[in-house]
């Protein structure tokens, strides 16, 4: 296929597609994070508390440079509450979970959207300056 016109632009497709990017907007957070050069993450990272007990699971993280991203799309505060909980109680909930990773790994936590991932260079400089921060 080296010579087939497009064929190189499918490979790359193909190298970048992963299974465990969840939602699509996971996915193309990764390819922002790709085109941007930052380094790639590591997805569906899970953590666990002092007793072996896994805490919570983040979109894709960073953990040499002690950061994890999250992407937040509407579907996770309306489509996926728990039964009889409202936006609020899910919103707070996801707050408290995000405390307890930050606690437990002593990383960072940035949080995008879809429209973030209009600006992925001012994405990628927050993540580049949380990375920074974590060194210094």
């Amino acid at each position: 296929m080296v010579r087939w016109p497009a064929t190189l632009q499918t490979d790359l497709v193909l190298r970048l597609a992963n299974p465990l990017s969840e939602s699509v907007g996971e996915t193309l957070a990764r390819q922002l994070c790709f085109r941007e050069g930052l380094p790639k993450p590591e997805l569906q990272v899970e953590v666990f508390d002092e007793n072996g007990t896994m805490i919570g699971r983040v979109d894709m993280a960073w953990p040499e440079h002690g950061v994890f991203l999250e992407f937040d799309g509407r579907e996770k505060y309306l489509k996926h509450r728990r039964p009889g909980e409202s936006i609020e109680d899910a919103v707070l909930r996801e707050k408290r979970r995000e405390d307890l990773i930050c606690q437990l790994t002593g990383w960072r936590c940035i949080r995008i959207t879809w429209a973030d991932l209009e600006r992925p260079g001012v994405v990628a400089q927050r993540i580049r300056n949380l990375m920074l921060a974590r060194r210094a």
